[in-house]
């Protein structure tokens, strides 16, 4: 890593890939599919730097089913087998824009349009990041807590109001809950009433080394308890939750 430009592209894969193994090591619920997305991450560095255009991601198509069919949870194993590979093509242009909503489909075009989204650069406009978040992390920002929202597919970040659902833009306190549990001390969810919806946050402030789409992989238990309390995940991560 280069301390004066920062991590590189494939830097930023491989520190996500060991920071879900870490994890797995310490939430035992999650640690399967904490395992699955270290290998995804390490896979997405490796094509980072050779992805140029949209198109050319159906190349990487191949090598993607075959590492789910040896790695992945026995759904996306058993979707690995059965993509109709002839629609490639369709699904990442879907998915690219917005059109598609068809898990577990829509992972194989996300795990593959996700280096490539990461790359754009100023100006380029990634057309997920105005739609609901996967996660939000909490950043220091004076004597409190600042709110940055993570789009799903090129996984940058964003500031909005702490105060708001950003799945309908509830800003009325009493509708606005955070529900956490002591086992995940940096992970809290923001759950609204009025839409019933939730957000995983991460809180920097708990443990500066978290990063936000992955230790959200790790509240697979939060996610659970909050699906049988009728809410809904505002974005579902790679794990389809």
């Amino acid at each position: 890593m280069n301390s004066e430009t920062g991590p590189t592209t494939l830097d930023l894969w491989n520190l996500r890939a060991a920071r879900a193994r870490l994890l797995a090591e310490r939430y035992g619920a999650s640690r399967e599919i904490l395992l699955f997305y270290a290998g995804l991450a390490e896979w997405q560095g490796q094509m980072a730097g050779r992805v140029k255009t949209l198109a050319g991601l159906v190349e990487f198509f191949p090598s993607l089913l075959d590492l789910v069919r040896r790695t992945g949870p026995a759904a996306l194993g058993q979707a690995a087998r059965d993509l109709d590979v002839s629609r490639r093509r369709v699904l990442l242009e879907e998915y690219w824009e917005g059109r598609a909503r068809n898990w577990p489909a829509d992972f194989f075009a996300r795990v593959l349009l996700q280096p490539y989204a990461a790359t754009l650069t100023p100006g380029q406009e990634c057309p997920w990041c105005q739609e609901p978040p996967q996660v939000g992390r909490l950043r220091p920002q004076g004597e409190g807590l600042a709110l940055d929202l993570v789009c799903a597919l090129c996984l940058r970040c964003r500031p909005f109001p702490r105060a708001r659902c950003p799945g309908c833009n509830e800003s009325v306190e009493a509708n606005l809950s955070n529900l956490s549990a002591p086992d995940f001390p940096q992970l809290r969810l923001q759950a609204c009433e009025t839409c019933r919806g939730y957000l995983p946050l991460v809180d920097l402030s708990r443990d500066p080394e978290a990063i936000p789409e992955v230790d959200e992989l790790a509240g697979l238990p939060l996610d659970l308890w909050a699906h049988d309390q009728g809410y809904h995940k505002l974005h579902p991560n790679l794990a389809g939750i």
